[in-house]
């Protein structure tokens, strides 16, 4: 019998229809504003007029890029958590085109030659002519690694020197370490899962530190369980995570909005060191496979607990058995067999954001002072092959509503 995936039309809305907050400046078209300040200055006989004008969006950000009194380009450091993964290239992405638009990059430089991935994009804006308003560092910082330490001596050492204005950092670990080192310089800190319970900021109200940014994404993976919920009615689900991640995954959101939906959760951890061992697609193909499958309706694979190249084994145990396949987090585990991935990650708008607040803190503003609350439209990534062979059939309005549509055959 076929089984139907169902959308309302509620459902599929932006969860934000609150159009004139600062946090959801991605959803509008650019406008302009121009503030007028007019300054008198006195002269010996008569006072002369001058306008200066400051061009603005919207929602209030400065659209013109800033200028350092002695001429030169402010210098930033970019940082993630090893390895850098598909968001990680997106956010980056987003960041450049947005600093271009806003002029710290030159508009002749042709950002769609840059490679599609975190590393080829970072060395492909080295190697250009970005002008004279904004430099990179000379490479991008990964930490979570054994050489944390060596890195924070690296950026400690630049900023005693006056070579560094500020770092643009992803993930709740690279935010927890900044916040540790206390640079002395501002940080903006995008990505991080739950930066007020991992202790980056106080509140989205207030940082608690005039240095410190992070954007707040409010309780994405509760958001994203409930639509999951809206559109399989499921009364009994697999949870696939990681404990390390509690936080960082957002396990904790999925239990709690199953706990308030009455939706019985099947759990299957791992620790984060066996999801590094060769055999782990194999151990987890073996813990799938003695779950009483049939009682499930549906397994949704949380935060680090699926690599792209193996979930085509993990697709092909699960279609056989009719269990949808529901994805965390990663379009690429959703082109490699996965049924379906909805998130409200808007990881290239998190770097368009970024570059904003950016902006705004070149231009003297503390990086407190700047809208930490973004709230993501919904993002659904789908797998046609997937869906025909779980037996799930997907109506035109659902696909129409698809920002991705995977089909192979």
């Amino acid at each position: 019998m076929k089984k139907y995936l169902l959308v309302s039309d509620d459902m599929l809305k932006d969860v934000s229809t609150k159009k004139l907050s600062p946090s959801c400046s991605f959803l509008f078209k650019w406008g302009w504003m121009l503030v007028c300040l007019a300054l008198i200055c006195a002269g010996c006989s008569r006072q002369a007029d001058r306008e200066i004008s400051v061009e603005e969006d919207v929602t209030g950000f400065i659209r013109e890029p800033a200028a350092k009194a002695e001429g030169e380009p402010f210098r930033i450091a970019v940082m993630d958590q090893a390895p850098p993964i598909e968001s990680s290239y997106l956010w980056l992405k987003g960041l450049a085109e947005e600093l271009q638009a806003i002029g710290y990059i030159r508009a002749d430089v042709d950002l769609s030659k840059a490679p599609k991935d975190f590393d080829g994009y970072y060395r492909y804006l080295k190697e250009q002519d970005l002008g004279d308003r904004l430099e990179l560092d000379k490479e991008y910082y990964l930490v979570g690694t054994d050489e944390d330490d060596a890195v924070a001596r690296k950026l400690k050492k630049e900023v005693r020197q006056g070579r560094l204005d500020l770092v643009a950092a992803t993930g709740t670990v690279p935010g927890q370490l900044l916040k540790e080192w206390d640079l002395g310089i501002p940080f903006l800190v995008s990505m991080a899962t739950d930066p007020i319970a991992s202790g980056i900021i106080d509140s989205a109200e207030d940082t608690g530190n005039d240095n410190i940014w992070a954007l707040v994404e409010q309780e994405p993976c509760s958001r994203k369980f409930e639509a999951y919920h809206s559109m399989l009615g499921f009364s009994k689900l697999g949870l696939v995570e990681v404990e390390e991640y509690e936080i960082v995954g957002g396990n904790g959101q999925y239990r709690d909005k199953a706990k308030e939906l009455g939706v019985e959760l099947e759990e299957i951890v791992f620790k984060e060191a066996e999801t590094e061992q060769e055999d782990y697609e194999s151990e987890l193909i073996r813990k799938l496979e003695s779950l009483e499958l049939s009682e499930l309706d549906g397994i949704l694979f949380a935060y680090g607990t699926i690599r792209p190249e193996q979930a085509k084994e993990v697709a092909a145990l699960l279609a056989q058995e009719g269990i949808p396949f529901l994805v965390g987090d990663g379009d690429e585990i959703v082109e490699k067999g996965g049924l379906i991935c909805l998130s409200f990650f808007d990881y290239e708008g998190y770097g368009h954001y970024a570059a904003r607040v950016m902006n705004d803190i070149f231009h003297g503003e503390k990086a407190s002072e700047q809208p930490c609350i973004y709230t993501s439209p919904s993002r659904i990534v789908v797998n046609l092959d997937a869906a025909e062979q779980t037996g799930f059939h997907m109506d035109l309005a659902f696909l129409r509503s698809a920002s991705v549509i995977y089909r192979k055959r």
